[in-house]
């Protein structure tokens, strides 16, 4: 047996694989003729392997809160040049860098500066074709200390053409007048002309949320510092914030535009109280974004400032501007003292801190005169066109979930769209822009229970209804795209109605588009990147529409994501019939948060001997392995072997949907040991359960879901509405209310076995009527599933055989008319 010693530099050398490097969470792939000494210290010595991290050493795995290498191997992108970013090899300050680009052919055609930080964009395009990059690290004298492992690219013809400028450019750009933001002076009176035209439904609704604000008066700077019970300090923390948001981004925002498009003086003149009064706080004492119990106070007041002080610049006396200038200055600062103590451009996993170059932007563009304005748009750029968004894929998904993924969209809006306008650079044009409005409309139920995965998850998407209209809203118009306008006309309020535009975001781009209800439409959609897919049976009729999401993340559950791959979440015209269970109850991070509702417990997966999957550990994510569609079928599959601490050499969930009423879930699971598994469904009402029949209904309203679980030698059903953990736990003071019961059912196979294939039938009610189909046993070890829907008629053979190679699934779709649709699914 061979040891492999975890010398430094010896990794090039070695070019140790992803693969190889985590042997130790595939037990599988070890010779099992080697005892179990010899396992562990092959595993041992790979482990050791990989954690080491040399200086001036590129390390093997990803770092912990390390960013995704881009562009990935064998991205194919629309965009030249693109935005490289890799990990680091040392310390910063001790370790520098040069990117280098080759041809297909070998040849160099790019060679970087020295960089300091492992991000780069190129002042040049490159031409349509194939291309590898690697990157050297250098010590201190500019000596090779280690060469990063090739990558390969390819950019693919008609790309967007998007070079770096240099920040001192792009700040030479901007108007010397106020406004700057959004509405530049020069065409202000343009814009004006479209208040009663095109941008007359968004106008309204600002002038109503605008009038609201004016019965504010300025706030004071917050205090809860003082409260000595962490607990109760937590929960002041989480009031203050909410408060003041309504001051800041609902006050002095929406009345500071107001004012800049009527002119009317009562509007700025309130908006001034509010921002000056900020200017009177401590920036580096509780409003500080480096406050020691929380930074969402200071996020509200930063996200505001800059474009209100912009706004109502002709109302502020030069006393008054100094004051705000001071202000602004001092606060962008530490905007980017922030990101450079947390080392962004490396670790841009901490969700906050994705605010803040959006942010940045803002204060560059609006103190463009300013000699520290060039630091912090070269900062934000860098990290806008390399590492950011972290959190997604350039297909469009958003890995911590709608709600995260709508926040953090709609904070963009602003500054990206101000750098537009007041220099001409289009970061609309980067291919995650062009495709997140695709991931709403896919991923929402506009009339959903609930709106999966992620942190708020629980929330209906009534409640942020109007921020999703604005957002795709602005997109639709963007793009020009009539569908995605049309869509929004889909979402209602928590009264039932349509959703008016309204908020400063809405105001930003005319209303140009008519919204088109499109005669047909993909029913399916992957988001490979962020690992989701979302299967519909008619998402243009959204009051009948099945809706299964799909959850296989390579992200894992950190940040706002939970520990819940390969669960998915099932509603029938918005209504949950499979939900995410609990709410993130009283306060992020407390101990319901934490202990369940982040854990796999709470969500429709599988447990193995009663052991969830490992959270807060990016690196032990799963993976969208397949998809499909057809015009009457939508398939997916997920891979979350990788997430489970305990030796699991498989766990891999097929997803299948019969449009229009019928789902089925196929799991294969392989362990080192005999093991018991825990199928998992949660409700928002009980269960009806039969386990002599192995079936399970569960209803809302109107809306029935009938499941039939088959697994060799049975599941013993339970059900209960008690939650494991106490959601005041740590937070017994709380006078908020806690979350509404649900239902937890859990059925436990009766055998235990080290492989096992489990198929969940689920046949969902249509137009009130039961789906019409059977399930037959086909010999020893086949399930068929058969059935008409109308005139047509349909077959699934599932093969329930865990030690079997060939077709796992394979379904055969008959219209009345057409041509026969097929999908056939092999074992790995």
């Amino acid at each position: 047996m061979q040891i492999i010693l975890p010398l430094c530099n010896l990794r090039s050398a070695t070019s140790l694989s992803r693969k190889e490097a985590t042997i130790s969470k595939m037990p599988h792939n070890i010779n099992r003729s080697s005892s179990r000494i010899e396992r562990f210290l092959q595993v041992g010595a790979l482990l050791v392997l990989s954690a080491i991290t040399c200086s001036g050493t590129f390390p093997v795995e990803r770092p912990a809160k390390g960013s995704y290498q881009r562009p990935r191997e064998g991205e194919i992108l629309d965009i030249s040049p693109p935005g490289f970013c890799w990990w680091r090899a040392g310390k910063r300050g001790e370790v520098s860098y040069r990117l280098r680009i080759h041809s297909q052919e070998g040849k160099e055609i790019y060679r970087s500066k020295i960089l300091p930080d492992p991000v780069h964009v190129p002042e040049v395009a490159l031409p349509a074709g194939s291309y590898s990059w690697t990157v050297d690290a250098l010590d201190k004298e500019g000596s090779v200390l280690d060469v990063r492992k090739a990558s390969r690219f390819s950019i693919h013809p008609g790309f967007f053409e998007q070079p770096w400028i240099e920040p001192a450019e792009l700040l030479q750009r901007v108007p010397e007048v106020h406004p700057r933001l959004l509405f530049p002076a020069d065409q202000l009176e343009e814009i004006r002309a479209t208040l009663t035209t095109t941008r007359r439904e968004a106008f309204e609704g600002l002038r109503e949320t605008a009038n609201k604000a004016l019965k504010l008066t300025a706030p004071a700077e917050p205090d809860y510092d003082e409260i000595e019970d962490p607990a109760v300090r937590r929960l002041a923390y989480k009031e203050t914030f909410a408060r003041l948001r309504g001051y800041h981004q609902s006050g002095m925002d929406p009345l500071a535009q107001m004012y800049l498009l009527t002119g009317d003086r009562k509007y700025g003149l309130k908006a001034k109280e509010i921002l000056l009064a900020a200017t009177e706080w401590d920036p580096e004492g509780i409003s500080s974004i480096l406050a020691p119990y929380g930074d969402e106070v200071g996020l509200s007041l930063v996200r505001s400032e800059a474009h209100t002080y912009d706004w109502i610049y002709d109302l502020l006396s030069p006393a008054e501007r100094e004051a705000v200038r001071k202000m602004l200055i001092a606060r962008a600062d530490q905007m980017l003292r922030r990101l450079e103590k947390r080392d962004y451009l490396a670790n841009p996993s901490e969700s906050h801190n994705g605010r803040l170059p959006g942010y940045l932007i803002e204060h560059a563009l609006v103190l463009a005169e300013e000699p520290r304005a060039e630091v912090w748009m070269d900062y934000a750029m860098r990290t806008v066109m390399t590492c950011y968004p972290h959190w997604a894929g350039n297909d469009g998904g958003w890995a911590e979930g709608v709600s995260y993924g709508l926040a953090y969209n709609v904070t963009y809006l602003v500054p990206y769209e101000s750098l537009r306008i007041a220099t001409g650079f289009d970061l609309w044009n980067r291919p995650f822009y062009r495709n997140v409005r695709n991931f709403f409309m896919y991923a929402i139920s506009p009339l959903g229970d609930i709106k999966p995965f992620g942190d708020t998850e629980h929330d209906p998407v009534s409640n942020s209804a109007g921020s999703i209209r604005s957002l795709l809203s602005f997109h639709a118009n963007k793009f020009q795209d009539p569908v995605v306008s049309w869509w929004t006309t889909t979402l209602r309020n928590s009264s039932g109605n349509p959703v008016t535009l309204s908020g400063t975001q809405a105001m930003i781009l005319p209303d140009t588009v008519v919204p088109r209800r499109p005669d047909s439409i993909a029913n399916d959609a992957a988001f490979y990147g962020v690992g989701w897919a979302v299967l519909h049976s008619n998402i243009l009729e959204p009051a009948d529409d099945l809706m299964v999401s799909f959850k296989s993340s390579p992200y894992g559950g950190v940040s706002h994501s939970h520990a819940d791959q390969n669960s998915f979440a099932i509603m029938k015209g918005g209504t949950a019939l499979a939900i995410p269970a609990g709410a993130r109850f009283p306060a992020h991070g407390s101990p319901f948060h934490v202990e369940y509702v982040q854990q796999t417990l709470a969500h429709n997966a599988i447990l193995i001997d009663g052991k969830g999957q490992i959270n807060r550990d990016g690196s032990r994510g799963g993976s969208l392995v397949d998809f499909r569609r057809t015009v009457h079928m939508g398939y997916a599959a997920g891979d979350a072997a990788n997430c489970f601490d305990a030796p699991v050499s498989m766990n891999r969930r097929h997803v299948l949907m019969i449009r229009p009423s019928l789902i089925l879930v196929l799991d294969e699971v392989e362990t080192a040991e005999p093991s018991s598994l825990q199928w998992l469904l949660h409700a928002h009402e009980s269960f009806a359960m039969d386990q002599p029949s192995q079936t399970i209904v569960s209803e809302k309203g109107a809306e029935s879901m009938k499941v039939t679980l088959i697994t060799e030698g049975g599941f013993r059903f339970s059900q209960t509405d008690e939650w494991p953990v106490d959601p005041k736990k740590g937070f017994p003071k709380t006078k908020l209310v806690p979350p509404e019961k649900q239902w937890h059912l859990t059925a436990e196979t009766q055998q235990r076995t080290s492989s096992r294939r489990i198929l969940a039938v689920m046949a969902v009610r249509e137009n009130g009527q039961d789906p019409d189909y059977s399930i037959s046993k086909s010999g020893a070890d086949h399930i068929d599933v058969s059935g008409r829907s109308g005139g047509d008629e349909f077959v699934v053979r599932i093969n329930m055989d865990p030690d079997s190679n060939g077709e796992v699934v394979s379904a055969r779709y008959s219209p009345a008319t057409g041509e026969d649709e097929e999908l056939i699914i092999h074992c790995r």
